[in-house]
């Protein structure tokens, strides 16, 4: 679909694929490098989906959900720290799979090797958090 936005494309499609700008969501996905699957937003959002919206300003992003409230969402890329309120009818799909780097293989959000990268993300965020401290806060956190 030449010259379609985003919004027509998951409008006509039953999943599309997006090729990934940015830092934010490594070291899951890179760069220019990684492709990701997004399906329809139908409005059954998890805790860990990765959720693409779009913002008033018209930037489209790409970040994980980690907290589902009643009228938004709590989201946040796994390589930053500040969290950002998401109003539902921002949402326009959620990630069921990736093409990692530009690699042929495939791995979708239900296979075992992602489980394993989700278990790790409180750790990958408390040590984000912390290195973003200045040092002499950071002495004071861990004596």
């Amino acid at each position: 679909m030449a010259n379609s936005t985003i919004e027509q494309e998951l409008e006509c499609k039953e999943h599309s694929f997006f090729q990934t700008v940015g830092d934010s969501m490594e070291p899951l996905l890179h760069n220019r490098e990684s492709t990701v699957v997004i399906e329809k937003y139908s409005g059954t959002l998890e805790k860990y989906d990765i959720v693409l919206y779009r913002r008033p300003t018209g930037e489209y992003v790409l970040h994980r959900v980690l907290k589902v409230r009643r009228n938004d969402y709590l989201i946040c890329g796994d390589n930053r720290i500040h969290r950002e309120i998401v109003p539902k009818e921002w949402i326009l799909g959620v990630m069921i799979g990736f093409y990692p780097d530009t690699e042929e293989r495939y791995i979708s959000c239900e296979d075992m090797e992602y489980r394993k990268y989700l278990r790790m993300l409180g750790l990958r965020y408390w040590i984000r958090w912390i290195k973003a401290l200045p040092e002499r806060m950071r002495k004071k956190l861990l004596r």
